[in-house]
């Protein structure tokens, strides 16, 4: 026996399956989008671990990692005076090259006044600087080092030569000199008697050694060169040798015509690292 459907439920059964097709569509749809998204979506270089977290599924999003603002703290602030001397320094560097580099009367004018404002400002630091220098005594150099006074030069420098005498006195019990000259060499011939008076002042002994074999005034008994020349590798004369005996360690003082001072002056300089060779065993 047939029953026959009411016209409501031929209605509702109708509504029913086109709500479930529009479903099925839309779900259908919906998968196909995704695939496609799947293959535009690039992993984020920042976050390569992204294809790794499958539980978050293919629509999770994540901000990217935005840096934190870093606030200027007043601590961090840089003084005003450094922030106006940066600003000075630019401001005349760019006057500098425009006036360079289109050098008319306005151009030159505005850097060259502008010069000038800073040239003060550097006299008035270099006034203040003085004026703490004398205040303060460990800041003044001219008491530990070499004065800058023309009396108190006087005596500096006689107090470092009574040093360096002393030193070289001290040097020339374990030391001599070699003295290798040419009998032909006028400048060997003007050294001479300055070492002459070097020797008998400090009481050096001093070896000398003719390269050409003929003698001068001051050694008439200077030794002919049997390759001490050569073996010191003296190319130029007058040549002046410190030679430690003990050891045979030989150093160079100089090489022309040297006044006595230099003389002085050169041998205490070699004196803490003769003496410390002269030591060794």
């Amino acid at each position: 026996m047939r029953v026959k459907m009411s016209t409501t439920g031929k209605t509702a059964h109708l509504v029913a399956a086109l709500m479930a097709l529009a479903m099925a569509l839309s779900a259908a749809t919906a998968f196909a989008q995704s695939a496609n998204d799947t293959r535009e979506i690039e992993p984020d270089p920042q976050n390569t671990a992204y294809w790794l977290r499958k539980r978050e599924g293919w629509f999770w999003y994540r901000d990217p990692l935005v840096a934190a603002h870093r606030s200027v703290s007043p601590s961090n602030k840089p003084p005003r005076e450094l922030v106006e001397f940066e600003a000075m320094q630019k401001r005349l560097e760019d006057l500098k090259r425009v006036a360079v580099m289109n050098p008319t009367d306005t151009n030159l004018t505005a850097y060259m006044r502008y010069q000038r404002m800073v040239m003060d400002k550097s006299e008035h630091f270099a006034k203040n600087w003085q004026r703490l220098v004398w205040s303060v005594p460990e800041l003044d150099y001219g008491l530990t080092g070499r004065p800058t006074n023309a009396m108190a030069i006087n005596v500096f420098d006689e107090q470092q030569q009574d040093r360096q005498a002393q030193t070289i006195k001290s040097l020339s019990a374990t030391h001599g000199l070699i003295f290798m000259f040419r009998g032909d060499c006028p400048h060997c011939h003007r050294f001479a008697p300055i070492l002459k008076g070097f020797e008998q002042e400090f009481g050096f002994t001093v070896l000398a050694i003719s390269m050409d074999g003929r003698a001068i005034p001051e050694y008439p008994d200077a030794r002919p060169d049997n390759g001490m020349a050569a073996r010191l590798n003296a190319t130029a004369v007058p040549a002046l040798y410190l030679i430690a005996p003990t050891t045979r360690q030989i150093v160079p003082v100089g090489f022309g015509v040297m006044s006595m001072t230099d003389l002085v002056e050169r041998i205490a300089a070699l004196a803490p690292d003769a003496a410390t060779v002269a030591r060794q065993p």
